[in-house]
């Protein structure tokens, strides 16, 4: 077999051939890692926000979880009862200091010794 001109026109745009898609591929592969460091980086900044909202969301759901249990029906009428208890007590207590003061009169008799 004897190596004509032709074959080596034919290996010499081959070996050409390979060298470009060589080229081509490594170029390619560079821009799909640049690509991949900017989605990590997005993907990142995306999780911190998302842990940002969790948080958020927890704070928020436990405070509305007091303020239900604070406006609680059955907790109102606790409260309801006891601030009438306390009220009726002052009025009675009221009524008492009135008596003793009308009692008393601000009058005080003399003392004999």
């Amino acid at each position: 077999m004897q190596i004509t001109p032709g074959m080596i026109v034919s290996i010499g745009a081959m070996l050409a051939s390979v060298i470009a898609s060589f080229v081509v591929v490594r170029t390619k592969v560079q821009q799909l890692e640049e690509e991949l460091k900017a989605s990590q980086t997005r993907i990142q900044k995306l999780d911190s926000r998302l842990d940002r909202n969790d948080n958020q969301t927890d704070l928020v759901s436990q405070k509305v979880g007091v303020l239900s249990g604070m406006m609680d029906p059955k907790t109102l009428e606790i409260r309801n009862r006891e601030i009438e208890r306390v009220i009726v007590q002052i009025k009675s207590i009221r009524s008492e200091l009135d008596r003793l003061t009308h009692m008393h009169n601000g009058v005080h008799p003399p003392i004999k010794e």
